[in-house]
């Protein structure tokens, strides 16, 4: 009984010590401004301009926009081998598609992520659609219109 004892207690420390020095629950500190002697404090510009995309967004549109092309392609090539082994294939496609949006979208800025976010759920609606009757192959029209936001959000910034 005793030995029990001091795993759950011992677990319990352990995890203790884990949660206790994990920096994301830290808050995180402002660093303090830099002030030069006899330096005045910069004016901040305000403008009606959207912000420019920054690197991060940049290159997960190039690897979104690229992952929406390459799925629509495998998915058209798997469409022409005919029903239902080519059907599911095309929804094996619309799936790895739909994991491609979720991956590359880590650090986008918020409109390229929720713009990503519809394709992603597009997607996978074309899935079920696919595998619920691989017999019929099912309407495009969400996902063209979620494909055509992403590309907008993407050419905003």
């Amino acid at each position: 009984m005793r030995n029990i004892y001091g795993v759950v207690l011992s677990s319990a420390l352990a995890l203790a010590a884990l949660t206790a020095c994990d920096p994301a629950s830290e808050p995180a500190a402002a660093p303090a401004p830099k002030v030069g002697a006899g330096s005045a404090a910069a004016p901040t510009a305000t403008s009606a301009a959207a912000p420019a995309m920054d690197a991060t967004t940049k290159k997960a549109c190039g690897e979104l926009l690229k992952a929406v092309a390459e799925t629509a392609k495998n998915a058209a090539d798997a469409e022409k081998i005919g029903p239902p082994v080519g059907y599911i294939a095309v929804s094996t496609q619309y799936i790895a598609g739909s994991a491609a949006m979720s991956a590359y979208s880590i650090g986008a800025n918020e409109t390229v992520a929720a713009a990503a976010d519809k394709v992603n759920a597009a997607m996978e609606d074309l899935d079920k659609a696919w595998n619920a009757n691989p017999k019929k192959a099912p309407s495009k029209a969400d996902l063209d219109a979620a494909v055509k936001e992403l590309k907008a959000a993407c050419a905003a910034g």
